[in-house]
């Protein structure tokens, strides 16, 4: 029997995880992820096709078909079979550009595969403290279950006597329903969130070895000097270098790309010969002008964009610790202040009871702490969650 006892505890043990565990699985094998892998891997091809020159156009020409007599083709010099090939150069420094400019793009989905990371990592994050704390919550309830069921009993054997009232009885047994139905809720979140979980981690969790322990919260000033890491901002400035590349792009346009075309004509009866031919496009209608300051005007889009977010990120972490250091302040308040006073009072009911006090009084207080414990559950895990939230806007996984 022991056997099978540390056989059932080393297993738990060994299914047990840490929330960083979990967040490590998900980054490994988490579909979502995957996809803009693959949308990454994807941009190599396209570099490498932006160095490629334009596709080559070969054509073949038979020229004067007499309509009298159209098989014959030595009537004259001026029938022939040619075969022309035609090809266009890029520009000094186009290709270059069009690399930079698809490196560019990479650059953007790369800063989307880490934002994807660091928002999976808070997902996972805020759904495991939101179990942790159901879990408290129930295992408080539990407790104040037991202790209801004996308040009852104590007050039903109380009410037999001529001076004690039913009242106390019925707030009892009130009390056990309220935790009861509140129980119940509590499952059906808890089991809403390990679904979601099993999600986020692509795998079944049979527990989180994490404990809702939280720390003085770190200076607003460390947050702020790390927003830059935030990868949708560095997102929004690759965004801008993207813009910068297609102007470059837009600008080398007004050059236009030369071409070269040689063709072979045969000729029966008459000696072959060859023709080159050298051309480039005009541009007469101020078209590539025209994209180049709608390019221009794309860059100064991008770059207001970038500082709004910018802005708007840093305004947000200061909401987030404010968040973060009113959670704390709560909770030494519940700890160091209101649960000590309600356990002194309860002491004093229970002291009060035994000399004959009411009882409806005592029943109060326990629904007075059982709340203020569940509360105390409740802002450690909002600590914790608003942390999290921390972490992500500096792009920390």
């Amino acid at each position: 029997m022991r056997v099978i006892l540390i056989t059932l505890c080393t297993v738990g043990l060994i299914e047990a995880q840490s929330i960083q565990q979990l967040i490590n699985q998900s980054l490994k094998k988490h579909p979502s992820l995957h996809a803009i892998e693959y949308r990454l891997s994807q941009m190599d091809e396209r570099v490498a096709i932006s160095q490629n020159f334009s596709n080559p156009d070969l054509s073949f020409t038979i020229n004067d078909i007499q309509f009298g007599d159209p098989l014959s083709r030595d009537l004259e010099p001026m029938q022939y079979q040619a075969v022309n090939f035609k090809q266009k150069f890029p520009w000094f420094g186009k290709l270059e550009a069009k690399k930079t400019y698809t490196l560019s793009q990479k650059d953007v989905i790369l800063n989307s595969y880490e934002a994807a990371k660091v928002k999976l990592a808070e997902e996972i994050r805020m759904t495991a403290y939101t179990m942790k704390e159901l879990q408290g919550r129930i295992a408080i309830l539990n407790r104040y279950k037991a202790v209801a069921r004996q308040n009852i009993e104590l007050y039903t054997s109380y009410a037999s006597t001529e001076n004690k009232s039913h009242t106390s009885t019925m707030s009892a047994s009130l009390l056990l329903s309220k935790i009861k139905i509140r129980g119940q809720r509590y499952l059906a979140i808890l089991k809403s969130q390990k679904a979601r979980l099993k999600y986020l981690v692509q795998a079944n969790v049979s527990s989180i070895s994490d404990t809702l322990r939280i720390k003085s919260p770190k200076s607003l000033q460390r947050y702020l000097a790390k927003m830059e890491n935030n990868p949708n901002y560095t997102m929004r400035i690759s965004q801008k270098n993207v813009a910068h590349a297609n102007k470059a792009i837009r600008d080398l346009e007004s050059t236009p790309d030369p071409y070269v075309k040689v063709g072979y004509f045969n000729r029966q009866e008459f000696p072959d010969y060859a023709s080159v031919t050298v051309g480039f496009s005009l541009p007469l209608y101020g078209t590539e002008a025209l994209e180049s300051e709608a390019a221009r005007k794309e860059i100064l889009a991008a770059s207001s964009a970038a500082l709004d977010f910018k802005s708007t990120l840093a305004s947000e972490i200061e909401i987030m610790h404010a968040k973060l250091t009113e959670a704390y302040m709560i909770y030494n308040i519940i700890q160091n202040e209101s649960l000590p006073q309600l356990e002194h009072m309860f002491e004093l009911t229970q002291s009060s009871i035994q000399n004959g006090g009411d009882l409806f009084a005592y029943t109060s207080l326990l629904e007075q702490k059982l709340a203020l414990e569940e509360e105390r559950i409740s802002i450690k895990a909002e600590y914790l969650r608003t942390q999290a939230k921390l972490t992500s806007l500096i792009g920390e996984i």
